[in-house]
């Protein structure tokens, strides 16, 4: 009797044990899912192109998430780790050099992602290859001594890779728009007169083109969750007229409005679709 009751006991932990790093994968990929939802819901809807690519991976996740819970196999815990990477690869992408006229500037919730996404390759990557091996050692001719060949070297490389990604994440991050300083403490001292405002909610500036005099301030706030910029341009020769630098999600800055009468294109420098003009008088 022995035997008999020792054998199923052993195989149920064993597939508890390949059960658990797949529901933490899915939990990873649904904590992902809804901060990318709650971006989305926030302004990032407003985004053309990254707006719908947002839902469309939203979707995915979620998607995902249950497939990795419920699908034994391989298969849906790799396709998992594969959109968590992935989508970590896109993000850094938009940090980097920006993606269809939008390059992101590191947020709390950008970098809460991407560790959740790192954490979830690493733990799915583990889950597919657990599931492989189990189904080499009971299915495949020789599968035993590839069950055995599996485990040991690809957790190291699993582990491995997710360490590398994380450092790439924390470096790129650290990086992220560090030329992009404020210059607005400046330019409010030179302005004078009354305050013109200037709001940027749901990726737009309201009004976008402000009637104002030579000199006179120019108050910004931003009303989203994102950082934004008002500066000239987005020409080379408008660049030093005037800029607020990164305006942080309910924050406000002042700046002077050129004084010479004109109109002086502006724009985002993280969200290039973002574009005005303004209309100084004599």
């Amino acid at each position: 009797m022995g035997p008999t009751t020792q054998q199923p006991d052993r195989h149920q932990l064993a597939q508890r044990a390949r059960l658990a790093p797949r529901l933490a994968g899915a939990v990873l990929l649904a904590v992902t899912g809804a901060i990318h939802l709650d971006l989305y819901l926030t302004g990032y809807r407003h985004i053309p192109t990254i707006g719908p690519l947002f839902l469309l991976q939203i979707i995915a996740a979620f998607v995902l998430a249950i497939a990795v819970a419920v699908v034994r196999g391989p298969l849906a815990a790799a396709a998992g780790a594969g959109f968590a990477i992935s989508t970590l690869g896109g993000y850094l992408l938009t940090v980097w050099v920006g993606l269809f006229g939008f390059q992101e500037v590191a947020t709390t919730a950008g970098i809460v992602a991407g560790v959740v996404e790192v954490a979830a390759f690493g733990v799915l990557a583990y889950a597919a290859l657990a599931s492989l091996r189990a189904g080499a050692s009971s299915a495949l001719p020789g599968g035993a001594a590839l069950a055995q060949a599996l485990p040991g070297g690809a957790a190291v490389t699993v582990a491995a890779l997710s360490a590398v990604a994380l450092v790439v994440l924390g470096v790129s991050v650290g990086t992220a728009n560090g030329g992009a300083t404020g210059s607005g403490g400046g330019a409010a001292a030179a302005g004078s007169g009354a305050i013109v405002k200037v709001v940027i909610k749901n990726f737009m500036f309201t009004p976008d083109n402000p009637d104002v005099r030579a000199g006179e301030r120019i108050e910004v706030i931003n009303e989203d969750s994102v950082a934004h910029s008002l500066t000239a341009g987005p020409a080379a020769a408008d660049n030093n007229l005037f800029t607020t630098g990164l305006v942080g999600a309910n924050q406000t800055k002042i700046i002077a409005a050129p004084k010479k009468s004109g109109m002086y294109p502006f724009y985002c420098t993280v969200h290039h679709f973002m574009t005005g003009m303004i209309i100084v008088g004599k």
